[in-house]
């Protein structure tokens, strides 16, 4: 009798073969179109609270879906928008879990903060003298439609799921600026919204690609740390990340490119305010981006580990309404250029304190996505200042690559580090009396960087 081994050594073989060329994910991706379809107000810049003058440039809502050989599912959200309230995250999240079984933790919505985008607005706070009878219904119309429409792209995504091999790799982009530039004169404000040249950026372009197992590319997801602000035209824009999307998916027909916004919250893209800048600055970006796919991602393996927790913030101070009350009748302490505004957040802190009172803290959600040992996806929350990217990858130990996202999940502020925050300025202080959803009672206190940075590296471990 002639021996088995040959034929089971063949046999074995034939199974390593088969199994090498079976794709270890699922994976599919939607789009769909989220344009206002009547008359909203823009979004973005406190000083243009006018209606958009009809469109430039459609707006998406695009939806990637993921699971890894043991059926643990995550989708991604990339939205055309300016931000992603909580309101809206949790609406969607308690959809989908009730809809598709997906767990809320597997959830992840981030924004291109494009200001050519719509204004979402939720509290009472938020509605407050407006003169326009039907902007609130209209606004909170949106919102409805909106919701429903981010969550009929999960489901299709997550329905037409297929065998795919998903990659990573990464180029350098170079347009995006810190715009935080130290002012030498005794008056005003510290650090002026000027292009710093010597200031600190990041200017890493995170790529991940998904690739059927027919060999079509299907979705191409691409990230970077800059503000959408290249053009403030009155018309619905999805600005220079619109431009980047568009590109690519001109280049690579049938594929979905989704933006991954990161932590650009004092990062501008220079020159801007023109139409011209915004496509050039899409050309480069787009551009970056076919750099990474002609390096050759490399292949990313499973399984999926997704951790979703908060840390809390505190304030500086919280202000009772005596004090509050004392100001708006004085008007001492408030400065001339900036009189209006803090007032108006004087009323709405005073309105909070006699209708339930101020929150004295701020739950920040974390979210953090693990590839295997080939990638960990960080989702921070807020308009998240370049420091926390830069630190978080130095400062990484694990193996593989690191990605950190800002603009994710719940944009509760400008989320300045410690350096920010002890230098003031707009990222700082500023930029929280035009914030109504949620009302902060004052500046964040010193400890809000090392809570964030704590909080993430160990749930990172």
């Amino acid at each position: 009798m002639k021996p088995a081994f040959p034929i089971l050594a063949l046999v074995f073989a034939s199974f390593l073969q088969t199994s090498a060329q079976t794709p270890e994910w699922k994976a599919a991706a939607a789009s769909t179109v989220i344009t206002p379809t009547e008359p909203m107000y823009l979004a973005g810049f406190a000083n243009r609270e006018v209606p958009a003058e009809g469109t430039a440039m459609e707006l998406h809502a695009k939806a990637l879906a993921l699971q890894d050989a043991q059926g643990q599912r995550f989708v991604m959200v990339t939205l055309d928008l300016v931000e992603v309230t909580a309101q809206l995250r949790d609406a969607v999240a308690e959809a989908v879990k009730t809809q598709f079984g997906l767990p809320e933790k597997a959830l992840l919505l981030n924004c291109s903060h494009t200001h050519c985008g719509p204004e979402l607005r939720y509290t009472e706070l938020e509605f407050m003298n407006f003169t326009d009878p039907l902007r609130k219904e209209r606004c909170l119309r949106y919102n409805a439609w909106l919701k429903d429409k981010i969550i009929g792209i999960i489901g299709e995504a997550l329905q037409q799921v297929e065998p795919a091999t998903v990659s990573y790799g990464h180029a350098r982009c170079g347009f995006a600026m810190n715009r935080r530039l130290k002012n030498e004169k005794p008056a005003g404000d510290p650090y002026l919204n000027s292009p710093n040249p010597e200031g600190v950026v990041d200017h890493d372009v995170p790529v991940l690609t998904v690739q059927t197992a027919a060999g079509r590319l299907s979705a191409i997801v691409f990230g970077y740390a800059c503000h959408n602000t290249s053009m403030s035209i009155k018309q619905w824009h999805g600005d220079y990340a619109g431009h980047a999307q568009q590109l690519i998916e001109e280049a690579h027909p049938g594929t979905i490119a989704l933006f991954m916004m990161g932590c650009g919250g004092d990062q501008n893209a220079y020159p801007r305010f023109s139409p011209i800048f915004s496509l050039r600055h899409g050309q480069s970006l787009a551009t970056a981006v076919e750099a990474a796919l002609d390096a050759k991602p490399k292949p990313i393996h499973g399984p999926l580990r997704i951790d979703w927790q908060t840390t809390q913030l505190d304030y500086q101070s919280t202000p009772t309404a005596d004090q509050i009350e004392k100001r708006l009748s004085t008007g001492e302490g408030y400065e001339k250029s900036y009189e209006v505004y803090q007032r108006k957040w004087d009323e709405k802190r005073l309105y909070a304190i006699k209708n339930g009172g101020l929150r004295d803290h701020y739950d920040y959600p974390i979210q953090v996505v693990h590839f295997g040992h080939d990638l960990t996806f960080v989702a921070l929350s807020g308009e998240t200042c370049v420091d926390y990217s830069l630190r978080l990858k130095n400062e990484f130990k694990g193996p593989g690559a690191l990605w950190v996202a800002g603009y994710s999940n719940d944009i509760l502020a400008y989320i300045p580090s410690r350096r920010v925050l002890l230098e003031g300025g707009y990222e700082a202080y500023r930029s929280l009396m035009y914030w109504s959803n949620p009302l902060h009672p004052d500046k964040f206190a010193d400890t809000l960087e090392e809570r964030i940075i704590f909080k993430t590296q160990k749930m990172m471990r």
